[in-house]
């Protein structure tokens, strides 16, 4: 009998949960089948089979959790696995990383360990072992908050483990809130000369590729640990979409090369994608700026998160009517909230307020 380990799915994941079988125990199953889906941070990801032949055993049931390099599929017969199985064609084990444990199962080899100053010396006076903790930081650095969970007592009895997308975005939340210095600049743009036609996320995108133009700094990634930044020239900007199952933020690419036509076409596949569950992961990365436009719900201001290696994000609350005083009489104008966090490492406060003079800028014109 032979094994096939779940290989790595391309998001530089430890883990990814059982989604859905495909197959059962005692079925006859082909190359490049479908066996499973697995829950990444983000996306679905169908896992096909390295081999033809027939399913012993599977390990585990929807719902559980399977580590990267850990048994997924035995095989009764058949040819040796090969430990480069490919995922979607492309996906595969990285065969360096992966060692024999004592059970016989394969784990991801640990080679060295870092952690923050704050972590060893927490893990030091508490006397955990931190090749045991892995870490959630930057490269996989344990962090201070990491060596806390393992501190802790097991949760009550009625708590109930996050998994898939809301697990990701509580481990990606930690990681901003550990690692980035954010400062947050608040205004409105008066958008009175906008007709009633207008497309309020399609007119929010374009000022945010104005402002990026004239002041770049906020369009860039940073390096917390190697202390470098990198600015671009296009824009590849994150839309935070509302789902049921937690907070997406897929990615449109060089965003300013597209009519108003194909973008809105676009915003409008993501928002059904993010609600069916099927964002393709390389949809979800790469974003060089963010918009969070929570506005549609509730809310004036905010202090919205950022992501790193992304630099900024601007998030824009409920539009309101404010009486706005114009040439010597009051006027009833419609206007914009905007709140800006910017991480305070990589861009300076003066380059920040002028990429929100720029697109507050851009906004207040037709």
């Amino acid at each position: 009998m032979k094994v096939f380990n779940l290989p790595d799915l391309g998001e530089g994941l430890t883990e990814a949960e059982i989604h859905a079988w495909h197959v059962s125990e005692g079925e006859d199953v082909k190359l490049d089948q479908v066996l499973v889906s697995m829950e990444t941070a983000k996306a679905v990801v169908e896992v096909p089979s390295p081999q033809a032949g027939t399913i012993a055993k599977l390990y585990g049931k929807p719902g559980e959790v399977i580590f990267t390099g850990a048994p997924l599929v035995e095989f009764a017969g058949g040819e040796e696995v090969s430990p480069a199985a490919t995922v979607a064609g492309k996906l595969q084990v990285g065969e360096t990383i992966l060692n024999e444990s004592p059970t016989g199962i394969k784990v991801a080899k640990r080679i060295g360990v870092r952690a923050m100053p704050a972590a060893r010396l927490l893990a030091a006076r508490e006397g955990v072992d931190l090749s045991q903790i892995k870490g959630t930081g930057a490269a996989n650095q344990i962090t201070l908050h990491d060596v806390e969970l393992a501190l802790r007592k097991p949760p009550a009895e009625d708590m109930v483990p996050l998994k898939g997308v809301r697990k990701a975005m509580a481990q990606v939340m930690i990681h901003s809130h550990e690692e980035v210095v954010p400062v947050t600049l608040v205004d409105d743009a008066d958008i009175q000369a906008w007709s009633p036609e207008t497309d309020i996320t399609l007119r929010i995108i374009r000022a945010i590729i104005f402002a990026c133009a004239q002041e770049p700094a906020l369009n860039a990634w940073f390096d917390g640990v190697a202390l470098s930044k990198k600015s671009f020239s296009e824009v590849n900007l994150g839309i935070a979409l509302d789902a049921a199952d937690g907070l997406f933020v897929p990615v449109i690419k060089s965003v300013e090369t597209y009519s108003t036509t194909a973008l809105r076409s676009k915003i409008d596949l993501f928002k059904q994608q993010a609600q069916a569950r099927t964002l393709p992961a390389e949809e979800l990365q790469g974003a060089t700026f963010t918009l969070s436009n929570f506005g549609v719900f509730a809310g004036r201001y905010a202090s919205p998160i950022i992501v790193p290696p992304s630099v900024a994000i601007l998030a824009v609350g409920k539009l309101r009517h404010e009486a706005v005083y114009v040439k010597e009489v009051f006027e009833n104008h419609r206007m914009m909230p905007l709140s800006l966090t910017f991480d305070h490492r990589a861009a300076t406060g003066g380059e920040a307020a002028r990429f929100l003079r720029f697109l507050i800028e851009d906004l207040q014109k037709r």
